[in-house]
């Protein structure tokens, strides 16, 4: 017969020190189980700012700048109105410097005298009201010719570009025809010639050319000479 008393069997429950040792390995394995949570979240917030952050591209250098302006999409281009552009010019120094060289040798193979004092006086144009305006603002003057029925009278004033809205209107207003040509408006008006009534073939002929471009008015008086190509020729001189 056994005697009863205490006994030491292994499947018994498990003693005070025991409990102890699994409470720590819980407390470990959930501070792990922390640690992994903070750091998983950590390398994604720096995954988003890596990611919001913009790449270099081959096409940056040093001259990039983080402060350009963004460019114009297709579509502010397309609506964008052009600026307008005014390629004003400065007085010539001398009649010749209005010409081309060919023109200015044909000139002179005319045997006018050039700027001959007693042409001093004189303007590019007949017309009462813009013969003031010469007067009071000449600029250059270039006259070829004595006082006679044959010669040539020109001025290149220069001038608000508004006023020649005017100036035309006064010419128009006169019997001039006047159209768009090589940027800018030529102005023809024919005094003694075809189309006038009283002249005759042969007669002398006379008339204007004025041509108004940005800041300029080149006005030409001329008498029994031909003229073609003249003012043009001046035209592609001063804006070649």
């Amino acid at each position: 017969m056994t005697e009863s008393g205490p006994t030491s069997d292994p499947a018994a429950p498990a003693s005070p020190p025991s409990r102890f040792r699994l409470l720590i390995i819980i407390a470990v394995v959930a501070l792990l189980v922390v640690v992994v949570g903070v750091t998983l979240v950590l390398r994604g917030a720096s995954g988003t700012k890596d990611s919001a952050r913009p790449k270099a591209t081959a096409a940056q250098g040093p001259s990039a700048s983080p402060l350009t302006e963004p460019s114009a999409t297709p579509e502010s281009v397309n609506s964008a109105e052009p600026a307008p552009t005014t390629a004003a010019i400065e007085l010539p120094a001398s009649c010749q410097a209005i010409y081309s060289g060919p023109m200015f040798s044909s000139l002179r193979a005319l045997e006018l005298p050039l700027n001959d004092p007693s042409l001093a006086d004189e303007t590019g144009t007949a017309i009462p009201e813009l013969d003031t305006l010469l007067r009071a603002n000449p600029g250059l003057h270039c006259s070829w010719g004595l006082p006679s029925e044959l010669g040539i009278n020109t001025n290149v004033t220069l001038i608000d570009p508004a006023a020649a809205q005017n100036i035309e209107a006064a010419l128009v207003a006169r019997g001039a025809t006047c159209e768009d040509k090589d940027d800018g408006t030529l102005c023809t008006l024919i005094h003694v010639g075809p189309g006038v009534e009283g002249w005759a073939e042969g007669d002398p002929q006379a008339g204007e050319n004025h041509f108004f471009r940005d800041n300029a008015w080149i006005a030409t008086h001329w008498s029994t000479v031909e003229m073609n190509g003249y003012t043009p020729d001046i035209v592609h001189t001063l804006w070649p």
